[in-house]
């Protein structure tokens, strides 16, 4: 997760032109956080469920950590965006801006840092 985040970075950093790899990338980033969060509150089982059924998606994750009480409700609306931008990129050929990466960047990274402070320690 850690290295997928670090690597959408180096966009920002000017080493890399592109935005719709960072969106991916980020989005990949959140994926494997909200993996980690299932793993952490219901253990493995759910996990190689949808693995096996190939369903591991953005929105079943978010549905169980939604029926845990895990997911807070304010955050739905950014990670429907951040799927839909994510869908636009992979799918549809879509350009996005610096600033689609810039959100996409603070979305992933709020919710990131609420189960995983210590991934982004604060900056002084």
């Amino acid at each position: 997760m850690l290295e997928k985040f670090r690597e959408a970075e180096s966009y920002f950093r000017g080493e890399r032109i592109l935005w719709g790899p960072v969106i991916v990338l980020l989005y990949d980033a959140l994926l494997l956080a909200l993996q980690r969060i299932v793993i952490d509150v219901k253990g493995l089982e759910p996990i190689g469920e949808l693995r096996k059924q190939r369903r591991l998606y953005l929105h079943t994750l978010v549905n169980i950590l939604s029926d845990e009480g895990i997911i807070d409700p304010r955050d739905m609306k950014d990670l429907e965006l951040l799927r839909d931008l994510r869908n636009r990129v992979v799918h549809e050929d879509y350009h996005p801006s610096r600033e689609h990466a810039e959100w996409a960047y603070s979305v992933v990274k709020r919710i990131i840092s609420k189960y995983f402070p210590d991934l982004f320690p604060p900056e002084n």
